[in-house]
């Protein structure tokens, strides 16, 4: 049996415009293959910003590289306090 991949979503503060997404998808795929994660897209709507990050269902995200990577690329990162992810 192959590979089971997966999606975790995960809220972003700061992120509102296509210029934000470039500069955090860029910040993101220079940290994602040293921490095992594949792709990522976000979704901006009006109740905020979701990150989705797709990997293999036995490697957990890094929280805390995937928030300095964000933190790295202006004035964005994870809302760690959002309990109940979407």
């Amino acid at each position: 049996m192959g590979r089971r991949i997966v999606s975790t979503a995960l809220r972003v503060v700061g992120v509102r415009t296509e210029d934000d997404v470039r500069a955090c998808l860029q910040a993101l795929y220079d940290i994602f293959a040293s921490i095992g994660l594949g792709q990522a897209t976000f979704e901006v709507n009006e109740h905020g910003t979701d990150l989705f990050v797709k990997h293999d269902a036995e490697i957990e995200p890094n929280l805390p590289a995937i928030d300095a990577a964000l933190r790295s690329a202006g004035p964005y990162h994870l809302d760690l306090a959002e309990e109940d992810q979407p």
